[in-house]
């Protein structure tokens, strides 16, 4: 019996192996990398999602009880705080429980009033917007003012990375003028907040029409504060990680916030690699 000699594999054979074997490679390699992204991005999405979910659930519930008094033959009390002359003083300053407009901003600031009392049966009507109880220092029939507002992680228009997660929404309650608790952070990783007011017409003696516009409270001047019936909130929420997109330039626009403005403080547009995500709930107020 003739035994035959074992060939191994020609240098042909050889490349041929490794050029499928790179390209399978680089085939898997791909599949793993874009899986990975969008994993990162749907991550990302549902982080922007779930912290404006909790906010803008907070605001609607705090925003309901704009115009609160208890009693339900009592007429409500003036439901949002009067706009205020400029931005200054900011929160949690004295004096500084009004509505702001943003003309200047990309943030409005929210100032809801309500009345203080312990004989609702709600434990809340007497706390202040972050929980403390007030029944210490405050009488019953107080009206107090919740304001609620966005600070930004802002540096300067040239700063490379002027983001971060500290961009928070806050809020301080105030009793003629004067805060009766510290302000306190009620979520990190809010960059905007616009509010706009829903009014009856004009011409509507009776006060029985629902909704008729959308307006900020500058366009309506002079204000009557019994055709507000609802406030329109919008919000723009981050993700937590700061890697979830591909970088490019992106731009945002709540309500009436200003997209084309050449100010920088008074957009929302960014350069980075964040996932962001826009919300909007409509609040009917239920005091009339």
């Amino acid at each position: 019996m003739m035994i035959k000699k074992q060939r191994g594999m020609t240098l042909i054979e050889l490349m041929i192996a490794a050029t499928l074997g790179m390209i399978v490679t680089y085939f898997v390699t791909n599949i793993m990398i874009s899986s990975s992204r969008n994993a990162m991005q749907s991550d990302g999405l549902a982080q922007a999602q779930e912290n404006g979910r909790f906010v803008l659930s907070w605001l609607h519930a705090e925003t309901r009880r704009a115009g609160y008094i208890p009693g339900v033959i009592s007429e409500r009390i003036q439901p949002f705080a009067d706009l205020c002359a400029s931005e200054l003083p900011l929160p949690p300053a004295n004096n500084a429980d009004c509505t702001f407009e943003a003309n200047d901003r990309a943030s409005d600031r929210l100032a809801i009033r309500r009345t203080f009392t312990t004989a609702s049966g709600s434990a809340k009507d007497a706390m202040d917007c972050t929980g403390v109880d007030l029944t210490a220092i405050r009488a019953e029939g107080d009206v107090l003012t919740d304001v609620y507002w966005v600070e930004r992680n802002f540096v300067s228009p040239n700063t490379a990375n002027n983001d971060a997660y500290d961009d928070v929404l806050r809020c301080v309650t105030y009793f003629n003028g004067i805060p009766v608790a510290n302000a306190q952070v009620i979520a990190s990783g809010v960059e905007g907040l616009q509010v706009l007011y829903g009014i009856r017409p004009a011409a509507d003696p009776d006060r029985n029409s629902n909704v008729s516009r959308y307006v900020a409270l500058s366009d309506i001047l002079p204000i009557d504060w019994d055709s507000v019936r609802a406030a329109r909130i919008a919000i723009l929420t981050r993700a937590f990680s700061d890697n979830t997109i591909s970088r490019d330039t992106r731009s945002y626009v709540l309500l009436d916030s200003n997209p084309r403005s050449i100010n920088p403080l008074q957009t929302f547009t960014f350069t980075d690699r964040i996932a962001r995500h826009i919300q909007t709930t409509t609040v009917y107020l239920p005091n009339e």
